[in-house]
């Protein structure tokens, strides 16, 4: 029962146990494990540096503002050496929350100077978090603040403000309406590459928003989202989509909500009413939520001890249909079974192929006389010793008996369950 829910909790809020883990909470409460990863400290990054071999065989380090795809890979390398495996898997959803794609942004420094903000404040305050976004130049680009002015003000961040990342309905077009008129005042100077905040361009006159009147400004229309009463239960419905599939039990939606309340809305006590709930350890026998692209990949990479040394991870992401800092729209990706389809599987089963190629095992360096059970052990070993069914160990089992060379053997094995169906899925 522990290691069945330390094993969710891991995987639900970071990227699945490690060794140590497993080991130091086996014969812990789950509480004992969930405050560790939701109270991380500062993190650090372990591990040898990633790097990429040129074509003279020379190593670079990454680059994420000069080359292509290095951003993507700068943030999965993070994912994967990080010690705050929770912070690093709730900046993941918050960049899925407030969604924002440097397709329009054209910026990587924007995007990553986003990244650690939204990090910083990812298991901290909502509130800090959300202001952080409207003040966050990649977001004033994306959702058109910059050069919204009181002649013409733009209700894209206003109205993607309350339906998508604090209230999702209870307002009116004339709440996006008067809120766009609150937002008014950014500004970016084109001769000069500055920002700064046009006084003259911004609406001071009064504004009724969900009924309140007043001279609202920019962090006023914040405030006032997050003072509706249809703020708490929305945000928290959404943390909790994050870890477990379908809605949450009125009884503990009502319990995080009554956290984040308390809190003044605080991320990790919400999130830590969820993960120690009912609902969230119920059948812990199967898996019952399919793993987002970066979060199987990351994942194998730690089980594995598999670090940067190439590019080829920014294909494979394109090809599983999640590269980070470019979502497909303001609305996130779309999470759940709508991850898998025959082309991102086979990408899926692509990509394990490419961390194996780290890790080969060459013809001969077996015993010819290895058990097909030793094989078997030796693959689950390597994959860290992951949940199979007990369907597909049998399936293992029986082909491990059906190769007599204990070398492809162990290859084959190695694959099958980094890439087979219970590796998509926690």
């Amino acid at each position: 029962m522990v290691s069945a829910a330390i094993e969710r909790l891991f995987w639900r809020v970071g990227f699945g146990p490690s060794r140590a883990d497993r080991a130091r909470y086996r014969r812990r409460p789950i509480a004992d494990a969930t405050r560790a990863l939701l109270h991380p400290g500062t993190p650090r990054l372990v591990g040898p540096e990633p790097h990429v071999v040129e074509a003279d065989g020379s190593r670079s380090p990454l680059a994420p503002l000069a080359r292509y795809g290095h951003d993507a890979l700068w943030w999965l390398d993070r994912m994967v050496r990080t010690t705050a495996p929770a912070q690093e898997r709730l900046t993941l959803a918050w960049h899925d929350h407030f969604a924002t794609s440097n397709q329009k942004v054209g910026s990587v420094a924007l995007m990553l100077h986003q990244n650690e903000t939204i990090r910083r404040n990812a298991l901290g305050s909502f509130r800090t978090l959300c202001l952080g976004m409207l003040n966050d130049r990649a977001m004033q680009w994306w959702l058109d603040l910059i050069g919204s002015y009181a002649s013409r003000p733009n209700e894209n961040f206003a109205r993607e403000l309350m339906e998508l990342f604090t209230l999702g309905g209870g307002y009116t077009e004339t709440d996006i309406r008067e809120a766009a008129r609150a937002l008014t005042g950014y500004a970016f100077h084109y001769d000069t590459f500055t920002y700064y905040w046009n006084d003259g361009a911004h609406d001071a006159g009064r504004k009724t928003i969900f009924g309140r009147t007043g001279n609202w400004g920019p962090t006023d229309v914040v405030t006032l989202c997050l003072e509706h009463p249809a703020h708490a239960p929305f945000l928290c419905s959404k943390l909790w989509s994050y870890v477990a599939p379908g809605k949450p039990p009125a009884s503990t939606l009502q319990r995080m909500v009554a956290a984040y309340r308390t809190s003044h809305y605080g991320i990790a006590p919400a999130l830590e009413v969820a993960v120690t709930s009912r609902a969230f350890l119920a059948t812990l026998d199967e898996p019952s939520m399919v793993k987002p692209p970066l979060v199987y990949c990351a994942g194998a990479m730690r089980a594995t001890g598999t670090t940067i040394t190439n590019d080829r991870l920014v294909w494979s992401l394109q090809a599983m249909g999640q590269v980070p800092f470019n979502p497909p729209s303001v609305a996130g990706w779309e999470q759940g079974e709508r991850w898998l389809s025959t082309s991102t599987v086979r990408a899926r089963l692509e990509t394990a192929a490419t961390l194996l190629a780290e890790h080969r095992i060459e013809q001969g360096s077996i015993p010819p006389d290895e058990p097909p059970a030793a094989s078997l052990a030796d693959a689950v070993a390597f994959a860290g010793s992951p949940w199979l069914a007990r369907a597909s160990r049998s399936a293992l089992l029986a082909y491990a008996r059906s190769e007599p060379d204990p070398a492809e053997r162990r290859r084959v094995l190695r694959h099958l369950i980094l890439a087979g169906p219970d590796a998509q899925v926690h």
